[in-house]
């Protein structure tokens, strides 16, 4: 809830930012340029360049896509879930470790099934791989072994 939150406000924070950069550039920001009394706009010396207004844009739209990847890529893991005497243990299929699941209320788990999980990757005190899921993005059905 805290992240969706705080993307949404990094996303606007970066919409604000591109918008306001852009009329900074158009209308000089109190760079020397303006209205006379007759209400004839002055450029200020050696005018503007229209890159510097295509710079400012293009670094915020950088940092609103770095904070929304950053945010909205967390960890996942894809295997099939096999029970042990500990518990659950899943074999993350891309990078071939085991984990000990700990899955949340919302989390239903079933031995032999596939699936694709969200979720945190840890240690345990041990230091054994822990994966705390929090989502069950797809279940495949049952592993074919």
């Amino acid at each position: 809830m805290v992240r969706k939150s705080f993307t949404e406000f990094a996303v606007r924070c970066a919409l604000y930012l591109t918008l306001t950069a852009s009329a900074f550039a158009q209308y000089g920001g109190g760079m020397g340029g303006g209205t006379s009394s007759t209400g004839v706009y002055t450029a200020p010396k050696g005018g503007y360049k229209s890159s510097t207004g295509i710079a400012i844009g293009a670094g915020a739209a950088a940092g609103a896509g770095i904070a929304y990847l950053a945010l909205h890529h967390r960890p996942a893991a894809v295997g099939c879930v096999q029970q042990s005497s500990e518990g659950s243990k899943l074999m993350n299929e891309k990078d071939k470790k085991t984990y000990m699941l700990l899955a949340s209320n919302d989390v239903v788990l079933s031995p032999g099934e596939r699936v694709s999980l969200k979720g945190k990757k840890t240690k345990d005190d041990n230091g054994n791989l822990t994966f705390r899921a929090t989502k069950v993005v797809k279940d495949y059905g049952p592993c074919s072994q």
